[in-house]
């Protein structure tokens, strides 16, 4: 009686749009060979500079727009792919994380609370620096292992503020010298790093910063292929990969999201007939190298506009299908198979 009840029981809006998102998310599935769950915040930002190393900057400030995606003012310097791939190498080793409630250091040490939480809730990778190197595909060598101390030292070293809300309004609110409405918050991609030694099989513990635990409760993740990104050699494709593979649906992408994903000011006024015949070169390179790292099979350049202000879009076919095509694939397949039995049987 009471399953009944709950059968005929009508759905909420929020229940119903929870449902249809789900759908979505299965119907968008690729069947990625051991994927790194990345927050979708990393995946479709332009924080990370189209090269292997950033730069470590106290006085350094800079604010990242990927419009409608995301707005992120870095202080501190800036990050490479090199940071870039540590993350995804952390979030691919989805066995290695835990959640963990430990000491607040900000608590009193008298016992009494004086509003401050004695314990906090963390999300911490718990590995061994070959973990880290296997998944990142480096070398298994203990000059490797300074290699990941350094480029965690950097990551840890970084703040970023994050707002929340429309990415356009945000940015015309910072560009008249105000503070956006809505949400934000300031923020490290990582509050810390231990390591019990520097040996290949020591244990090292990375704690993630707020951003990755609020996206790891809200469940505010994306499916990346992280075997193509780690196979990838072009800067530019390191920072337009992550994009293309978190947009399951979208079958092209123009250059001026690209632009942005480098954060490079595509028909602005610094902007010369050298600079993006470069830039137009070194994207073509970096879908070459996605189809050779087997992230796409193919794709085609469009020409859309005049003059100066010509652009292009780059049509794109993914890889690996999404769990919507493959029924209609096994149907094509099927067909063929008629066709040629049909045309045998003729002859």
């Amino acid at each position: 009686m009471q399953n009944q009840l709950d059968n005929d029981r009508k759905l909420t809006e929020a229940e119903e749009r929870r449902l249809a998102r789900d759908k979505r998310t299965r119907l968008n599935r690729r069947g990625r060979k051991d994927p790194s769950a990345v927050p979708a915040r990393l995946t479709r930002t332009s924080a990370f500079a189209p090269r292997r190393y950033g730069t470590v900057n106290a006085n350094m400030e800079r604010i990242f727009h990927v419009p409608g995606h995301s707005v992120v003012l870095v202080k501190g310097g800036e990050l490479g792919s090199v940071h870039r791939d540590m993350i995804y190498a952390l979030f691919r080793l989805k066995s290695k994380l835990a959640n963990s409630r430990v000491r607040n250091p900000l608590a009193p040490e008298n016992g009494t609370t004086d509003g401050i939480p004695t314990h906090i809730d963390v999300v911490e990778s718990v590995l061994s620096w070959r973990d880290l190197l296997l998944t990142m595909h480096k070398t298994q060598h203990a000059n490797n292992i300074l290699t990941m101390v350094n480029v965690m030292e950097e990551l840890r070293s970084i703040t970023m503020t994050i707002y929340d809300g429309d990415p356009d309004e945000v940015m015309r609110r910072l560009g008249a010298g105000r503070v956006p409405h809505g949400r934000g918050q300031i923020t490290g991609v990582i509050d810390g790093v231990e390591w019990d030694g520097i040996q290949l099989d020591s244990k090292v513990k990375v704690r993630w910063g707020r951003t990755v635990m609020t996206a790891f409760r809200t469940r505010a993740l994306v499916s990346l292929n992280a075997e193509v990104q780690f196979a990838l050699k072009s800067e530019y494709a390191k920072s337009f990969w992550p994009f293309i593979d978190s947009n399951p649906t979208h079958v092209y992408i123009d250059e001026t999201m690209l632009a942005s994903l480098i954060s490079y000011d595509l028909f602005g006024d610094g902007d010369t007939n050298a600079k993006r015949s470069q830039f137009r070169k070194d994207c073509r390179q970096a879908f070459d190298d996605m189809v050779k790292a087997g992230g796409l099979r193919h794709y085609t350049i469009e020409e859309l506009g005049n003059g100066r202000m010509k652009m292009r879009r780059y049509h794109y076919k993914h890889a690996l299908l999404t769990a919507a095509e493959k029924p209609q694939m096994q149907l094509d397949l099927l067909a063929g198979i008629t066709d040629g039995k049909a045309e045998a049987a003729v002859a």
